[in-house]
Order: C-alpha cells, then sequence, then structure tokens
C-alpha cells in the first residue's frame, strides 16, 4: 500500500489519509511517500519510495527498534516546531487561542544525566541490559546511545556483564543510573533480600569501577525502599551554586541544561527579602536557587528527599530563613489561607499534574505562580484553572530534556 505522510501525531508517529481514516507509520516524517504493510490503523514501513526534505539519518543503529527514542530521523528545525505545536495544540484545546509559545529549549544529545534501563538474566554468565522495545517487553541489548552522559553509557559494557554474573536465569531488575556531579549512583530494583555474597560483589564492582553508591530495592516488599549497599562517596548535585547530597533515587529534571533553562524562568521574578514557596519541591531544584534572594517554604511529600534537602541546606545555613514539610499534596494540598503572605509560588507537580493545588492557588492573593509540567495537556488543564482565578499568563516556554521523544516540559509565569 502506498501511502503520503502528512503530519505528525502527538506520539511523534507520521499519519497518512483523510480524517476519520487515519493510518499510523512509525519512524515516518511529512513529506514521505512509503510503501506500507498496514494492520488495522497502524502501519510499518516497507520501502522509502520518496523520502521527505525533513528526513535525517538516525543518530543511533538501536533506532526503529529500542523504544527510547521515535523521531532520531527527524531534522531538527522540523523537530523543533513540531515540538512547539503540541504546546500550542494543548492550550488551544483548553481555550488558550493567543498565547505566546516560544520556541522549544532543547537539551543536546549526549546530556541525559538520568535513566532507568531494564535487565534480564540469561544465564551463564549472561544478562541483557537496556530499554525495552517499542510496544514490548522485549529488551534491547543496549550498546550505544547518543541520548545519554558519556560515563553512563562507558559503564554499560561493565555493568552488563556484572550482572549476567549475579542474576539468575530469567531474573528480572531495573536499573537506575544517575550521574551525580561526584560519580555515578545505581539503584538495583529486584525481589528478595540481597544476599551476603551480592553485597560483596557490588561494594567490589563499585569500587574497580569508581561507582560513588550502589543501592538495592526490594520489590517484593509491600513499600520498598532503597537499601544502600555501599557508598564510597556520597552523590551530590549544585543547586543555585550550593552542594545538595541526593538519596538513592531522587527524582532530578533530566539533564542539567533543561534543569538551567527552567531555573532561568524563575529566577528574574524573585523578590528580593520576600517569601516563596515551593510545591513539589524534590530535593530543591528551584528552592536553593531562591534562597538567594528569598526566605523559602518547601513542600514535598517524599521524607527522604526532604530529609537530604534539609540537611545539605545546613551545612552552610543560609542567610535567608528555610524550611521545609513531609506533605502529600494531593491528599492535603496547601490551601488559601496558608498562602498569604507569600510573594512567589513554585509549582513543579508529577505528569497527572495538581488539580486541587491549582485550586487553592487560583483562589489566592500570591502575586506571582511558577508552573513547571512534564505534560503539556495537564498543563494546559492547569493554566485554564489559573487564569479563569483571575491570573494572567506569560510567555509558555517548551523545554526539551528528552531528546527525540514525544515528551516535553513546559513552564510559564502567571500574575495577579
Amino acid at each position: 500500500m502506498k501511502v503520503d505522510i502528512h503530519t505528525l501525531g502527538a506520539r511523534g508517529d507520521g499519519i497518512a489519509g483523510p480524517a476519520g481514516a487515519e493510518v499510523y507509520i512509525p519512524f515516518s516524517v511529512p513529506g514521505d511517500e512509503l510503501e506500507v504493510k498496514l494492520k488495522g490503523k497502524q502501519a510499518r514501513i516497507s520501502e522509502i519510495l520518496e523520502p521527505s526534505e525533513h528526513r535525517q539519518k538516525p543518530a543511533c543503529g538501536h533506532f526503529t527498534r529500542c523504544g527510547g527514542c521515535a523521531l532520531q530521523h527527524v531534522k531538527s528545525g522540523f523537530y523543533a516546531d513540531w515540538k512547539r505545536a503540541q504546546v500550542i495544540n494543548a492550550l488551544s484545546h483548553r481555550g488558550f487561542g493567543d498565547v505566546d509559545v516560544l520556541p522549544p529549549v532543547t537539551s543536546p544529545p549526549g546530556s541525559r544525566r538520568r535513566t532507568r534501563l531494564n535487565a534480564i538474566g540469561r544465564g551463564k554468565g549472561q544478562a541483557v541490559l537496556g530499554f525495552s522495545e517499542r510496544g514490548s517487553h522485549n529488551l534491547i541489548d543496549l550498546k550505544e546511545c547518543p541520548v545519554l552522559k558519556e560515563e553512563i553509557v562507558a559503564l554499560l559494557p561493565a555493568l552488563r556483564d556484572f550482572l549476567g554474573q549475579v542474576m539468575d536465569l530469567r531474573q528480572k531488575m531495573a536499573v537506575e543510573i544517575t550521574a551525580a556531579e561526584n560519580g555515578l549512583d545505581i539503584l538495583l530494583e529486584s525481589k528478595g533480600d540481597p544476599s551476603l555474597d551480592l553485597r560483596m560483589d557490588v561494594a567490589a564492582f563499585a569500587d574497580s569501577h569508581d561507582i560513588a553508591r550502589m543501592s538495592w530495592k526490594d520489590m517484593s516488599l509491600k513499600k520498598p525502599s532503597a537499601e544502600m549497599l555501599t557508598e564510597r562517596k556520597q552523590p551530590w548535585v549544585t543547586f543555585g551554586g550550593r552542594k545538595i547530597f541526593i538519596p538513592p533515587g531522587t527524582f532530578l529534571q533530566a539533564t542539567k541544561e533543561g534543569e538551567t533553562a527552567l531555573t532561568s524562568r524563575m529566577l528574574p521574578h524573585l523578590k528580593e527579602g520576600g517569601k516563596l514557596v515551593d510545591i513539589f519541591a524534590g530535593v530543591g531544584t528551584f528552592s536553593v536557587p531562591a534562597l538567594e534572594k528569598m526566605a523559602v517554604h518547601a513542600l514535598e511529600g517524599n521524607g527522604e528527599m526532604v530529609d537530604a534537602l534539609q540537611k545539605s541546606i545546613h551545612i552552610s545555613p543560609p542567610t535567608r530563613p528555610f524550611s521545609a514539610e513531609v506533605r502529600d499534596l494531593f491528599i492535603r494540598p496547601f490551601l488559601v489561607h496558608e498562602l498569604e503572605g507569600y510573594d512567589v509560588a513554585v509549582i513543579d507537580p508529577p505528569r497527572a499534574g495538581a488539580r486541587e493545588q491549582m485550586v487553592e492557588l487560583a483562589s489566592s492573593t500570591v502575586p506571582t505562580i511558577v508552573m513547571v509540567s512534564c505534560n503539556p495537556a495537564t498543563f494546559a488543564r492547569d493554566a485554564r484553572t489559573l487564569v479563569d482565578g483571575g491570573y494572567s499568563m506569560g510567555p509558555v516556554t517548551p523545554v526539551d530534556q528528552f531528546l527525540w521523544s514525544s515528551h516535553l516540559e513546559v513552564v510559564s509565569v502567571f500574575t495577579r
């Protein structure tokens, strides 16, 4: 079947056919003329008859099999325009037709500092380590990755060999790797308590490859938590020039470049000597830079991250007041009366957004709200709540930390 691709869908698949009878073709781009094999509303490319002017050579040999990337075949200019269009479309669905959506700030290749891989034991000292195939649980044995930081990719062969030695046949494991500023932090997730032999093997592996820390999470427990197996140096990152020591499995912005893009949107709105509340604060991505000018109260549901933030801050006490609170913001949002007296609120909720918290913010008198989101659709929904509550939305900046994927961060400033 011959088709012409006319647009890219929200997941990055090319779309052919008229409205109501669309066909979705992964790894295609508008302007492609293709021979495809059809299966329902999905199709796969049999042959590229005439390539689009927007098509380029993919950067990775795993592309089209590995589920990590969907858009390596798309030239950067068209790719950036498509990402910006995703934000415009999401906002238009909520009645925002005249918002200034800026060009995306895109993180470069080799900048992703955290990742979650999967592994499976193959027996006889072998293991497969990598990302799942698109739409499948089959693992791609990762040999290269142009997205991840170089130090993560460089460790993969040794880590694969190590896992092959310690994993049982068909044993499954998730491997979270974070590139802290003083070394790699690795969290292994599998079922069961690590044996004494495994603990010793982990310590030896960390020593021989200069790993900062390795931890274990027993996923058979009702409430799994990370157990540190070896820590040669406590991993840390810097926010606003201040060193923050992070617990295992910490959420960080995916790239340092993306983090800088997001925090730079907040900094001009800080009020010297004022008060700021950071909602869904994590380990202080926004709280810590804000302390240079304002008193800060940080709210976060993860107690380990709050504890790490407090201890790190008080190693060198700031000149501005700082406090932090462990709080499940989905059950107990920060209420209108609690928001009184704050000059700035920063909110960076999970992908589902923060519907209840937005209602409280929309009813408040906080002069400035900085909203960050990793989902343009829930950003648009929550923005509508704020605007209907009397706030004005400033320019919207897409921040692309997940290169060659459909994922996208968004940030904007709302004012009374």
